[in-house]
């Protein structure tokens, strides 16, 4: 409908551009739709082009948003991070310890740390989007940033990922395992900041119209929506040969 008014218009603005034609604007208009309903594809054709049109617009907003957030991705100091700060290529990970498919994703990133080196860094960026439902996601992340201040968040951060379901006491004795110091670990989980950090993370989040779900990933001023560790690859490949 939406292209059948536009050629509408047009052929009302031929009509009345008077010397560039003889027809009227009735006679313009019968033969425009004559030639639409013989040709009912240019229509098809229009909308593809114009979702395409759109796709491209969207991906522009897309990336103006990660690149007017790019210091808060890559540069807050309470975020847990692995590898150099001048490593050639930055990944940031945004997840909850509940999604499955973040769970999916983490032999990847395990794997890209270990085989890149310092080339790459990753920030993890704590996203339980999903405490809602599970009760245990914002936990979890808790337990993670105060297990960075004891120095073994990637510990923690791996550990957690490798479980199945989480629950208060599966938590706990992951924390306990990895030889964190509980009473200073309980100490810090009671630390309003921890929250406030989780909080501000989450409102990132909602600046990135993007991000509709975890994880989500965000090379340079790509992003990554879902374990498709394929596409993290080539991302990785190209930035480490730019």
């Amino acid at each position: 409908m939406t292209s059948i008014a536009a050629i509408g218009l047009m052929t009302a603005s031929c009509a009345e551009a008077g010397p560039t034609t003889n027809m009227t604007k009735s006679e313009i208009e019968t033969l425009v739709k004559e030639y639409i309903l013989e040709n009912p594809e240019i229509i098809r054709d229009a909308f593809i082009k114009l979702q395409e049109k759109e796709a491209l617009l969207e991906q522009e907003l897309y990336k103006e948003s990660i690149i007017s957030a790019k210091d808060l991705l890559e540069n807050d100091p309470r975020d847990a991070s692995v590898g150099p700060e001048d490593a050639k290529v930055t990944i940031v990970e945004f997840f909850d310890y509940n999604c499955g498919y973040c769970k999916r994703a983490t032999p990847w990133v395990a794997e890209a740390v270990k085989k890149y080196g310092d080339d790459i860094r990753v920030v993890f960026k704590e996203l339980p989007i999903l405490d809602d439902r599970t009760k245990t996601s914002r936990i979890a992340s808790r337990a993670a940033l105060a297990a960075d201040k004891q120095g073994k968040y990637k510990e923690m951060h791996f550990a957690l990922m490798d479980q199945k379901r989480l629950s208060g006491d599966i938590i706990r004795g992951v924390a306990e395992d990895i030889g964190l110091d509980m009473r200073r670990y309980e100490a810090d989980m009671a630390d309003p900041t921890i929250d406030q950090h989780i909080n501000d993370t989450l409102q990132l989040a909602n600046r990135l119209p993007a991000l509709t779900g975890t994880p989500f990933f965000i090379v340079g001023e790509e992003y990554v929506s879902g374990a498709d560790t394929d596409r993290l690859e080539q991302l990785v490949e190209a930035g480490l040969k730019s």
